[in-house]
Parts: structure tokens; sequence; C-alpha cells
């Protein structure tokens, strides 16, 4: 993450929009939309999401898209736990979002901070 002043703003994809569990550590993939140098850039993370207001003060922004690109309405707060893995195992042209939960499950390998 950046300073502690400047909050970020990220974007992710899901298959289904219930796919976001609020207040549950959820593997994502993160695309970095704040302005500058980094912008665009990814990370596998687990995070935390919500839309509770007092929380949504201190998190930085998510907003969300489907697979096929349609933004969810309202945006969510996030708060990076820790990060995964640039490169995830799994097979060709299989179901990524499998692939992601089980980079989570890995505890400790890589772990980090956002």
């Amino acid at each position: 993450m950046g300073s502690n002043s400047q909050k970020q703003i990220w974007e992710t994809f899901v298959r289904r929009p219930k796919d976001i569990r609020e207040g549950e550590e959820i593997p994502l993939v993160l695309r970095d939309l704040t302005p500058g140098r980094r912008k665009y850039q990814f990370r596998n993370v687990v995070a935390v999401v919500s839309r509770r207001p007092e929380e949504l003060r201190s998190m930085d922004t998510l907003q969300v898209r489907t697979v096929v690109g349609v933004l969810l309405p309202e945006p969510f707060g996030v708060r990076i736990i820790r990060d995964l893995p640039i490169e995830i195992s799994g097979s060709p042209y299989r179901d990524f979002f499998q692939a992601l939960e089980a980079a989570a499950r890995v505890k400790g390998e890589h772990a980090g901070s956002g």
C-alpha cells in the first residue's frame, strides 16, 4: 500500500457478486487504479472487504466487476491482510478462481502485508 495519508483505489473481478463475502478473509486479484507509476499493476492478496460506513473511512476503495466487466454500483472498502505469490500453481485454461483459493490456503510461505 502507499502512504497512510493517501487511500488507494483497487479493482477486482469476481465470478458472481455474492463471491464478495464481507468481513471474511478472501483471496482477490487487485489491480491498482491509483494515479501514478504503479497504476494498473496487480497483486494477488488475501483481503477483508466491507461496506460498513464506519470501516470505509479507514480502508482503501475497491471497485468490483463481474468477469464480463459489469461494474457493481457501490464500491467496497478493502484492507489487504497478506500478499500471495504472483505466480499461482494451476493448469492452464482451468479455473483461476480455484487456483487463487488454493494459494490463499497456503499460509506463511509468502506472507507479507500490504
